[in-house]
């Protein structure tokens, strides 16, 4: 470039200028060498990815491991285990149709090892039934002696002491008795003797008990065993297990999840009269991740695809788009190396790099093109053009991604981990992507564009020319679009944070639609949170308060099935045992007494019995009834009643000993005696017991999450659980984004006025991410689109697009200085197509299933174009107003005397028109036209509004002198 160029002063005002155009000319005369090293490093960063890059899918990876709650977490982890539940539920209309479900299901799973673990569907405490009378109260268990203690004589041997005029003849004798306690007992008793030989005599076909009632407790011990889980009366069961899981693959236990649905169907198909359906933690997460998945490929792919295609329409060519997305490409491909290198692992929040990348680091290339472009229309060679593309367009290019890198990287100052770790790779693949725009870019184009005409080349959009109606006014301009943004920005107010994760998952996701059954229909949820005790003692009583609790709906614990050691209960259950250890499998055939022997007794018993008791008056009444039919009743009918009724009774009470004794084991009970799938769910490695405390309400609603946690803290402090991991990571990753976006706005600032060296410059290029994000929360609000987990990310990016888009715009009006500042056509069009392919990039995320990446591609959409609005018109309309007063170029010109004018001597033109086509039918004086007539039509050079004075003059035909 002549050293009389008007606005080299300008451009050199940037540190950067003569250090990128020396880079750029080391570049171009290397080009080949510089693209072979590129592509090598791109060939070993994926190699080296593929081979040591990890994935890390759980939300665990995302939070902070020192933080206070997750080490609470981490904690409980080394006790119990590192995974949650897989619940398989099973609904049908009826108990009878659930069960066989479930057992089909359990044993399906349970033998498949190599993909499940843990698998439970029923309580299953057989074992632990065996020792039953150790839950039974010390003052029944003296009972139950006591009884013993009166059927000793049956228990030697003697069962023709329980022939029914024996036992009438008993009652009668504790009838005599003073007591009348034992009066009461022995009428009770009389009753039901009476009651039974009644019935059994009419032959009614009932077959009425004439013992007491059994225990309740032995009742309850008989069950212990075939108890399922089940919800709604048993019209809802539900499986719980545990996955295998491949830590080798990106969905470490997506190949479990596949054979378990494949299970699922098959049992289905045989159950058509239910509805079987999978939910729990691991399998959202799992479907939240490969949805993700998809859709970020499906996005990835798109956005290539539409940034490639708007690159070509906004440039009007092919060859120069495609190069410039070409080193794009590489420029993932080196990301992917730097990623490897610095974080080694990928988590479900940085695997969205890829679109952010393609997004913004096209950015450079359009820049960079987009001036190429305009100034290779008047320098003759391409390497040339190159690098004074360089030296005026670098400087802005290196601020703006500067300034958008440093929006990331300060990320890593905050506490999320997930945050963090997005921060450092998205920074670092824009600094990489950079790279590559001043490296690859220059050297393909250098190669391509090496021999060819200058004047084929195509011209990019003018979109200057659309803005030049609006900077006719710019004062009415900038009051109206104030105006706009000012209206817009008070929807902010409406703005809130959806903190729910469910509504951010893909509508009508199988895991998610169970969740919400289950909330809906049941107390069961995939969430509780989590109290570790360390005594069966501590357990009890912490189980009482949390039970107290309003936002607690029940608490399941193992430890309540563990009694406490007491030696004299297993004294009491070893005399127990002692006494029923010859029991016969079989009553022997008891004595059947005479008619007129049982009437005897009976009538005795009817002058015992008191007239003042109910249960007295009820006994005598039955007992004259019996005594009428004995009157009347054949002999033979007689003894065959009384045989069937006398085994009867013998049998059922044999049947009751049996149950005593079968539950009269003496050894205390300990986890051994539980399913180890359910021990290892409540019971740590170091013996601590777990407490699973679930809520009343909708966890997955912030409020009733906050009172829950809330809640749980004021019994025990250190409970931890997804609930609480979910609302204090929810909290903290919500915080991270707010105070990366304020970090990265301090460090951009520092970086624009080390750039601009002028503090009122650098607040001017913050102006469209000022206006543009008050805008965009404002639209946010009006719209009722809520912040969210997923679409925080916006804050740091709204920053990084705003600024860059600032930052070209004051370059470009700092290097019209002494002007009246108009937007020249290179930086119009690539701030117009820079904000085009990030609003692709991004909004093919609007496609996606995930409601999450649809919110986050449907606010940065609506963020770019609010930043796009401020960046072309709001700030362009300020400078214009604030330099009104200068006089324009043309005005200038036109102002030059005449005579000056014409003092300009043919042939003198500067190095950049030397090249210029000469007028038709004029001999040009380059002799590579050899002194012929040119085909070259006169044309006027397209050039930048802002650029120096040669830009936009008409070449100037030379005329040669005769020889």
């Amino acid at each position: 470039m002549s050293s009389g160029s008007p606005d080299e002063s300008a451009a050199d005002r940037s540190m950067l200028a003569m250090p990128l155009a020396e880079l750029t000319r080391v570049v171009v005369r290397n080009p080949v060498t510089v693209i072979v090293i590129g592509l090598l490093i791109a060939v070993a960063s994926v190699i080296g990815a593929a081979k040591s890059l990890g994935f890390r899918t759980s939300r665990l990876d995302l939070i902070n491991p020192n933080s206070n709650y997750n080490q609470l977490w981490l904690e409980y982890l080394e006790q119990f285990g590192a995974d949650d539940d897989v619940v398989v539920v099973v609904e049908g209309n009826a108990k009878e149709n659930v069960s066989p479900v479930l057992e089909a299901l359990y044993s399906r799973l349970s033998a498949n090892r190599e993909s499940f673990y843990a698998v439970l569907h029923e309580r299953g405490l057989a074992n632990v039934r065996a020792k039953g009378l150790h839950y039974v109260p010390p003052d029944e268990l003296a009972e139950m002696e006591g009884e013993l203690a009166a059927l000793q004589p049956v228990l030697s041997g003697q069962w023709e002491a329980i022939s029914f005029d024996r036992l009438l003849w008993g009652a009668n004798q504790r009838l005599l008795i003073d007591s009348p306690q034992q009066k009461q007992a022995a009428a009770a008793e009389m009753n039901r003797l009476a009651d039974g030989l009644l019935h059994a005599l009419r032959e009614d076909g009932s077959n009425t008990s004439i013992w007491d009632e059994p225990h309740e407790s032995l009742s309850v011990m008989s069950q212990l065993d075939s108890e399922y889980f089940t919800a709604n009366e048993g019209r809802m069961g539900f499986v719980l297990l545990r996955l295998v899981k491949n830590e080798s693959s990106f969905s470490q236990g997506g190949e479990a999840i596949r054979r378990l649905r494949g299970i699922i169907r098959n049992v289905q198909a045989g159950h058509p009269e239910v509805q079987i359906g999978l939910t729990g933690l691991p399998v959202m997460e799992n479907d939240e991740m490969e949805g993700s998945q998809k859709d970020m490929i499906l996005s990835s792919v798109l956005s290539l695809i539409g940034v490639a295609v708007l690159f070509i329409a906004g440039f009007g060519g092919l060859r120069h788009p495609l190069l410039a997305v070409g080193t794009l490409i590489v420029g993932l491909a080196w990301s992917f190396g730097f990623v490897t290198i610095s974080i080694g692992h990928l988590n479900i929040l940085s695997v969205s790099f890829g679109v952010i990348l393609i997004g913004l680091g096209i950015d450079f290339g359009v820049h960079y093109v987009a001036k190429y472009l305009q100034l290779r229309q008047r320098i003759g060679d391409s390497g040339e053009a190159l690098i004074e593309t360089s030296r005026r367009v670098g400087p802005g290019i290196v601020t703006g991604a500067a300034t958008t890198s440093i929006a990331f990287f300060t990320a890593a100052l905050t506490e999320f981990t997930g945050v963090a770790e997005l921060g450092v790779i998205a920074g670092g693949g824009i600094i990489v992507c950079l790279i590559g725009a001043f490296t690859l870019l220059p050297a393909m184009i250098v190669l391509a564009d090496r021999n060819r005409n200058r004047y084929l080349l195509p011209n990019p959009l003018r979109i200057d020319g659309w803005i030049a109606p609006m900077m006719q006014a710019p004062r009415a301009t900038l009051i109206a679009s104030l105006a706009l943004c000012l209206f817009l920005s008070t929807g902010a107010s409406k703005l809130y944070y959806d903190h729910n994760l469910l509504n951010l998952q893909a509508q009508g996701l199988e895991s998610v639609e169970w969740e919400k059954k289950l909330l809906e229909e049941t107390d069961r949820s995939v969430w509780f949170a989590l109290s570790i005790a360390g005594s069966r003692q501590e357990l009890i009583a912490r189980k009482e308060a949390f039970e107290k609790l309003a936002n607690v709906d029940h608490v399941e614990e193992i430890a309540s099935l563990l009694p406490p050691d007491d030696e004299q209960r297993t004294s009491q259950i070893e005399r127990i045992r002692s006494r029923l250890t010859n029991l016969p499998e079989y009553p022997p055939a008891l004595p059947i007494p005479p008619a007129p022997q049982l009437a005897q007794i009976l009538a005795q018993a009817q002058q015992l019995l008191p007239g003042d008791d109910a249960t007295a008056l009820q006994a005598r009444r039955r007992i004259g009834q019996a005594r009428e039919l004995l009157r009347t009743m054949p002999q033979a009918n007689y003894e065959a009643l009384m045989r069937s009724l006398q085994q009867r009774s013998a049998g059922e009470l044999l049947t009751r000993m049996h149950s005593l004794y079968a539950v009269s084991d003496p050894e205390t009970p300990d986890v051994d005696d539980f399913p180890e799938a359910l021990v290892t769910r409540f019971v740590g490695k170091n013996n601590q017991y777990l407490l699973r405390i679930y809520p009343n309400g909708d966890i997955w609603d912030m409020e009733s999450l906050a009172n829950f946690v809330h809640e749980v803290q004021s019994v025990d402090s250190q409970v931890t659980g997804q609930p609480l991991q979910t609302y204090y990571a929810s909290r903290q990753m919500q915080k991270s984004y707010v105070h990366a976006a304020i970090y990265s706005l301090l460090a951009v600032l520092i970086v624009l006025i080390l750039d601009f060296r002028s503090l009122r410059h650098s607040l001017l290029a913050l102006t469209p991410v000022g206006f543009g994000g008050a805008m965009l929360f404002g639209i946010q609000g009006f719209m009722d689109i809520p912040l969210n987990p997923a679409n925080m990310i916006v804050l740091p990016l709204i920053l990084g697009i705003g600024i860059d888009d600032g930052v070209h715009v004051l370059h470009d009006f700092r290097c019209q200085a002494g002007k009246r500042y108009r937007i020249s056509a290179s930086t119009a069009a690539a701030v117009l197509i820079t904000s085009l392919t990030t609003m692709i990039g991004f909004g093919s995320l609007m496609l996606a299933d995930h409601q999450g990446l649809q919110s986050l591609g449907r606010v940065l959409t609506i963020g770019v174009t609010c930043c796009l609005f401020t960046s072309l018109i709001v700030l362009p309309a300020f400078l214009s107003t604030i330099t009104w007063n200068l006089k324009t170029e043309e005005s200038s010109r036109k102002q030059k005397p005449e005579a000056t004018r014409k003092r300009i001597r043919p042939g003198l033109l500067s190095d950049f028109d030397k090249d210029a086509p000469p007028a038709k039918g004029i001999r040009a004086a380059d002799s590579s036209l050899g002194g012929q007539q040119s085909d070259v039509p006169p044309k006027k050079v397209a050039a930048d509004d802002g650029d120096q004075e040669s830009d936009r003059a008409t070449i100037i035909p030379v005329r040669r002198s005769p020889r």
